[in-house]
């Protein structure tokens, strides 16, 4: 695997002035949450809905960082950051950080190979995201040429501990939220949270390929876990993981002319599609009895 040199930056003492940013996330949900929370900190944020959209608005310039997610429809992140490292000029060495619910050293490998300067985890935590952001925008140099390694900046920021498993809320997550957003804006935004997850519960519940349960999934997964519903986002990671499972399975059956995957994956698969309505209910029902109108 050939290896892209992300851009050097070198951090300086003084706060960066108000930049623009642009935020590449495929969930109307965490693009609006991200923009909200990097406006709060007086930044301008354009939104980019997949990978390719990302480096055509690169393209035309003007961007001082790239919050990129990596599982996007039309291109993913990985790709778009590759192509963007390509791109003649300053376009091509704009900061890219990584914004995913991926957080194990793989990804980091990945996101490395790409290019990308840093990564960060969803669900995003403010604090963090703030710091990341802020670190690369304190540069006082942008150079043509880097070190073959990454920064020693580029790391996981680690999001919230989760909360005893099986609550169904995790209330210092909501109450974070509160401090973050306006109550206008948080009301927004959850009942955004609540719209899409009927939906893409709905979605689950009448899917039976694993490849597209599994892109499902590992969305309920960042947006549950954003938004506190712990429950929901356990059972959206394990079908995530069930169904990365059950396409291994199969591929390997399929390779030694077997019958497909073993009933281990196709069950749990099965016992989990029917868990997430349910769960889903009750993080909806939480929220209400928690006083939030959605």
């Amino acid at each position: 695997m050939t290896e892209r040199t992300p851009p050097s930056l070198l951090p300086t003492d003084g706060q960066p002035a108000p930049c623009r940013i642009l935020v590449v996330e495929d969930s109307p949900l965490n693009q609006m949450l991200v923009t909200a929370i990097l406006a709060q900190a007086g930044h301008r944020a354009d939104t980019a809905n997949n990978g390719l959209e990302a480096v055509m608005a690169a393209q035309a310039g003007g961007y001082d960082l790239i919050l990129m997610d990596l599982s996007m429809p039309e291109m993913d992140g990985l790709t778009a950051t590759r192509l963007l490292r390509d791109l003649p000029g300053p376009a091509g060495r704009v900061p890219v950080v990584a914004m995913t619910a991926d957080t194990d050293e793989a990804d980091r490998v990945r996101c490395r190979h790409a290019g990308m300067n840093d990564h960060v985890a969803k669900p995003v935590d403010r604090v963090l995201l703030l710091e990341t952001v802020e670190k690369w925008l304190r540069a006082s140099a942008v150079q043509a040429s880097a070190a073959p390694d990454m920064p020693a900046g580029f790391g996981l920021c680690a999001s919230a501990a989760p909360a005893a498993a099986g609550e169904v809320l995790d209330c210092e997550v909501l109450a974070q939220l509160a401090q973050d957003l306006d109550a206008d804006l948080l009301t927004d935004v959850l009942r955004q949270f609540v719209e899409e997850t009927r939906e893409r519960v709905a979605r689950i519940a009448g899917e039976t390929d694993r490849a597209v349960l599994m892109r499902e999934a590992h969305t309920l997964k960042s947006t549950a876990g954003t938004f506190g519903a712990t429950a929901l986002c356990s059972a959206a990671r394990a079908l995530e993981m069930a169904c990365r499972a059950s396409l291994a399975e199969r591929e390997e059956a399929g390779k030694a002319d077997g019958d497909g995957e073993a009933d281990g994956s196709a069950d749990t698969v099965e016992r989990l599609c029917g868990d997430i309505p349910r769960l889903a209910g009750d993080a909806i029902a939480a929220y209400r009895a928690a006083g939030y109108p959605v």
